[in-house]
């Protein structure tokens, strides 16, 4: 039984690897003036695509946020995406969690280098009380040919 645990899981690790190797990802820094996120995602040129944010502290904000968003891409072409989505966070200073619809702006300057992108994000969100964020931000898709 062992055995057959044991060739389930290299099995298991071996498509996870061979799928790593081809996959596309993204990372990024946004803010909003406030605060500062550092985040990982899918292929942001997919049709629907996911994104995990973290909260990057200083001194005078010392506080954990963590965020998943999901993206649907609108409108995608050469030079620039425009997408909107569901966001779900955790934010230690508020104790609680915000629920958000995103809308995202991707804007590829470099002509011969599109794995670079210039980000701007509106994000009404709701913990209770209504509020609009306005992030803006880098983001970078490593193994994009």
């Amino acid at each position: 039984m062992t055995y057959l645990k044991s060739i389930l899981f290299l099995l298991l690790f071996q498509a996870c690897i061979t799928q790593l190797a081809n996959a596309q990802v993204t990372v990024g820094v946004y803010s909003n003036g406030i605060l500062t996120q550092l985040a990982a995602g899918t292929d942001p040129d997919r049709k629907f695509f996911g994104e995990g944010r973290l909260f990057a502290g200083d001194y005078l904000n010392r506080y954990f946020g963590a965020e998943a968003i999901g993206q649907y891409n609108f409108y995608q072409s050469d030079w620039y995406n425009v997408s909107a989505g569901l966001m779900l966070g955790y934010y230690e200073f508020d104790d609680g969690a915000r629920v958000g619809a995103p809308v995202l702006f991707a804007f590829k300057p470099i002509s011969n280098h599109r794995a670079f992108a210039i980000m701007m994000e509106a994000t009404p969100m709701y913990n209770g009380a209504l509020g609009l964020r306005g992030n803006f931000g880098l983001r970078y898709t490593i193994g994009k040919k």
